[in-house]
């Protein structure tokens, strides 16, 4: 067995080290199997009634396709971090490829995966979708105009002004005090404020081949930031409207995860204090307010929307060969849902947002729900739903079971799941059975008449029901673990042949030398973007890898400013170096140190460990500056949080789409948001009386 957390896919080669993983348990016959297989400890990313969650945080009860997108991209993008690669795509290839990323940067990579459909791109062009759905027949004029080059994509220009954010709401995020790899990229490019970045954008002959450079970079792109939260952060600091969000003692929720077999309830023990409203209301709100100016501004609309060839649909098949064709560059046609984004044309009534987002709409029952290949029909659940929920009496969702509060909710996306309702579970597998010729009906059948209420899970968690929507079994008790469904009921692999992979044979994987499991070392950050050596340097300064593991005193940026934690650590910023390297500055436990490098700079107090390897340093993640952080003496500026030292950095293969299992589905592939390969420079600080 192979037990790891998020940070593996935290390294620029990521994928490699997985396939290497999954290469040692093919080998040894360990998948699927209790006991063995790897564990991929990131459960709070997967809710196990995904089904009931996905059709009501996507209202794909009431249009489809949803916009979903992939955000590693999207924030490489939108806060310019693309605009300093001064290396191209070309130095990652194998001496045996063909030159196929010859003057292309990870930017034109994109572009071209966004072009082929290989992966979801929002904006996705560079004109109002809402324009582009009138006419008779709007998917043909898009892709007339595509091809002559009247309408191009946003990703293709992503400084012009049409093309930038300009809404952002954070909701259950710390966006700019934990998860903003390339901190100061967000503050100067998104945000338009002061930032510490030192780094120099790419010189004209490194500069993207299709991608549109404008001489000015943007500085302040958003118009309008607004959070929900119940605590100040500094993602609620920089924001131009807080509303004060309940917590989770005082809401009605849901909480599960793929790593335990239960689901289980938040329930209120007061309601939410003052101006504060859940998540729920707070939303619920908003839609109702947009309905009303939507009577005098939008009104009904057809709207031009672009997915990516999705995995698990017939669209995974449509690339055959992994052959790499752009039809921008006369390779082949371009063809929606073939080898560009599909397009729909989806009719929206924006002045009834807010009744159906009180309401299920009936898609559930016209087009069923898709998990995973295969489709639920959930229509005895609507009529229960009916009955428990009550019905909307009049307007645009007459007649359909009422969402109008947190509970009826809740008590819907547990009534849609087949892993909290037996008959939908029953009813999956049985599917299976008639398109594999396996028995796997049986996993489910004993629970076959359980259906979970959000009631009973207020009683106690509840364990529970195995389904198609997850590889694993929990029938007769046994505890869950992945692929047992392929491995004990031949469930054929989501994957080309039905088999697992050792080979991977699209072209761009080819390019890297990567088409069996092989090491790639991490990335040399003075060759890409000319960062010291690590090691000392003869000055009072020492280079090293910069990693940034989870928190020992706070969950994520929660609880990371409460006194007793901060008691418990050193009442502020900390990072860990090894005896070895901080003799070498003369650096001493809890001296000032300051962090540098061409990202940003962090003031902190050194915590020397001999628990440290020589030349690695750990700065715990979500160590927000908001509490004791000192004036830097790099910039003068207030210190940075730890992802001020990171950045995104896009890995080619990790865009690849539309061929098999390499297909783009939310939450399952893209691009991730590596940043484990960086490099910075310690050193102490000369005034160790620091200035707030």
């Amino acid at each position: 067995m192979i037990l790891m957390g998020a940070g593996t896919n935290h390294w620029f080669h990521s994928e490699t080290i997985y396939r290497s993983f999954l290469a040692l348990l093919q080998l040894t016959g360990c998948q699927g199997r209790n006991g063995g297989g790897w564990a991929h400890y990131v459960g709070q990313e997967k809710c196990r009634p995904a089904t009931g969650w996905a059709t009501l945080a996507g209202a794909g009860d009431w249009s489809r396709p949803p916009r979903q997108m992939i955000g590693s991209a999207y924030w490489f993008l939108n806060t310019d971090q693309w605009r300093y690669d001064t290396f191209g795509a070309d130095v990652l290839a194998s001496p045996l490829g063909e030159g196929r990323f010859k003057g292309m940067t990870a930017a034109d990579c994109l572009a071209q995966s966004t072009r082929s459909g290989w992966m979801p791109s929002y904006p996705t062009f560079d004109r109002n979708p809402l324009d582009l759905g009138e006419g008779d027949d709007p998917v043909t004029a898009a892709v007339d105009q595509l091809r002559s080059g009247e309408l191009k994509f946003a990703c293709e220009d992503p400084d012009a002004p049409e093309n930038w954010p300009r809404v952002l709401t954070l909701w259950r995020a710390n966006l700019l005090g934990s998860s903003a790899k390339g901190a100061e990229y967000f503050t100067k490019h998104l945000l338009g404020t002061h930032s510490s970045l030192r780094a120099q954008e790419a010189p004209a002959g490194a500069r993207p081949r299709d991608v549109t450079w404008h001489e000015r970079a943007p500085e302040g792109k958003l118009d309008l930031l607004l959070s929900l939260d119940f605590r100040m952060t500094s993602s609620t600091l920089l924001s131009d409207i807080t509303l004060p969000a309940a917590t989770w003692y005082e809401k009605h929720d849901l909480s599960t995860t793929d790593m335990h077999p239960f689901v289980h309830a938040f329930t209120p023990a007061v309601d939410p204090p003052w101006q504060a409203r859940t998540d729920f209301d707070a939303f619920r709100a908003i839609a109702d307010r947009l309905s009303e100016l939507a009577a005098g501004h939008l009104g009904t609309r057809r709207d031009l929307v672009a997915t990516a060839l999705q995995h698990d649909t017939p669209a995974e098949t449509a690339q055959p060969g992994g052959v790499a064709l752009d039809w921008r560059r006369g390779e082949c046609e371009p063809v929606p849902g073939k080898t560009m984004p599909a397009l729909t044309v989806v009719e929206r009534d924006y002045t009834a947002i807010g009744a159906k987002f009180a309401a299920l709409g009936p898609l559930v029952e016209k087009l069923g729900l898709p998990a995973k290949g295969i489709a639920l029909h959930p229509d005895e659940e609507v009529e229960s739903l009916r009955a428990l929920n009550g019905v909307v009496r009049e307007g645009p969702a007459a007649g359909r079971p009422r969402l109008d509060t947190a509970v009826k909710a809740a008590n819907t996306i547990l009534a849609l799941s087949g892993t909290t309702n037996g008959r939908l579970a029953t009813q999956g597998f049985r599917t299976l059975e008639a398109r594999t010729g396996q028995e796997m009906a049986h996993l489910a059948a004993e629970h076959e008449g359980k259906r979970v209420s959000y009631a009973d899970t207020q009683a106690a968690p509840v364990p529970v029901i195995t389904s198609p929507e997850w590889s694993g079994s929990e029938s007769g008790g046994r505890r869950y673990t992945a692929f047992t469904l392929n491995t004990e009921h031949l469930k054929p692999w989501h994957t080309l042949t039905g088999r697992q992979h050792f080979f991977l044979d699209h072209d761009w994987i080819h390019e890297l030398g990567e088409a069996l499991p092989v090491y790639r070392p991490p990335l040399d950050m003075h060759r890409l973007f000319g960062e010291p050596r690590l090691g000392p340097d003869g000055e009072r300064e020492v280079t090293v890898r910069y990693l940034t593991p989870h928190n020992k005193w706070s969950i994520h940026s929660e609880y990371q400013d409460n006194l007793f934690m901060l008691s418990l650590s050193r009442g502020g910023q900390v990072i860990w170096m090894s005896p070895a390297d901080a003799a070498a500055i003369g650096v001493q436990d809890n001296d000032w140190i300051e962090a540098v490098n061409r990202n940003g700079v962090v003031a902190a107090r050194a915590v020397v460990s001999h628990r440290m390897p020589t030349g690695t340093v750990y700065m715990h993640h979500a160590q927000e500056r908001t509490v004791n952080v000192p004036k830097a003496e790099t910039t003068g500026r207030r210190g940075g949080i730890h992802n001020s030292l990171t950045r995104l950095l896009l890995k080619p293969t990790h865009l690849i789409g539309g061929y098999a299992q390499l297909s783009w589905a939310f939450n399952y592939l893209g691009p991730t948001g590596n940043q484990r390969d960086e490099v910075t420079v310690i050193r102490r600080r000369t005034e160790q009386e620091v200035t707030y």
